[in-house]
């Protein structure tokens, strides 16, 4: 059997929502409270985020200390970036620490593929996410301070006009343009939007 017998195909492009988030200062939260009691935060927030990505229909592509999300629509995104910013909040406040994360929101087209059973066996992601929109994301939520959630020129539109499915939450959302940026290895500068809660919003200029 040759090489190319193994070799997963690769969908054709789709346009998707990537959603990028990552917990600030997680080494300094470890130290601070010990091994054992960050075992039992991490498993509370893998709980909280099967529950969001089942609540917003998202799947987990990738994560470390961040997440890797991908969803059909832009407010899907949205709605989990907010229910996860919000409930990191609550958390905090319960743990009497800080637990904040950034996170960046992008639309653009993907290349999608699955790995083998062998490769996730041997521990691969069983979804492999490629394009443009990927660093994108990427870009956005590097620049992010602790609990703002920053969108792309493409995002902030599409999620603006459905916000009305958030119902009087969505009504009450804060959206504010940050000007253009220019994202290293990218031609062009790029608009760069915040949207949030009040009282949780940063809505500060991007680090």
């Amino acid at each position: 059997m040759n090489e190319m017998t193994h070799r997963p195909s690769i969908d054709s492009p789709q346009l998707r929502t990537l959603l990028l988030t990552d917990l600030c200062d997680s080494t300094a939260l470890v130290e601070s409270i010990g091994d054992v009691a960050t075992a039992t935060l991490f498993r509370d927030h893998d709980r909280l985020v099967l529950d969001l990505q089942q609540r917003w229909r998202g799947r987990l592509i990738d994560r470390s200390d961040g997440l890797l999300l991908m969803f059909e629509r832009p407010i899907d995104g949205l709605g989990f970036a907010l229910d996860y910013v919000r409930t990191l909040e609550v958390m905090s406040a319960s743990l009497g620490m800080e637990i904040k994360a950034r996170a960046g929101l992008h639309v653009g087209e993907v290349l999608t593929w699955r790995n083998t059973d062998e490769a996730v066996l041997a521990g691969a992601k069983p979804l492999e996410v490629e394009g443009l929109a990927k660093p994108i994301a990427a870009r956005l939520m590097s620049m992010a301070r602790p609990g703002q959630i920053l969108l792309s020129a493409v995002a902030e539109p599409l999620a603006h006009r459905a916000a009305r499915e958030l119902g009087e939450r969505g009504q009450q959302l804060l959206w504010k343009s940050h000007g253009r940026w220019r994202f290293k290895g990218m031609p062009d500068s790029q608009q760069v939007y915040e949207v949030g809660e009040p009282g949780i919003a940063p809505l500060r200029t991007p680090q």
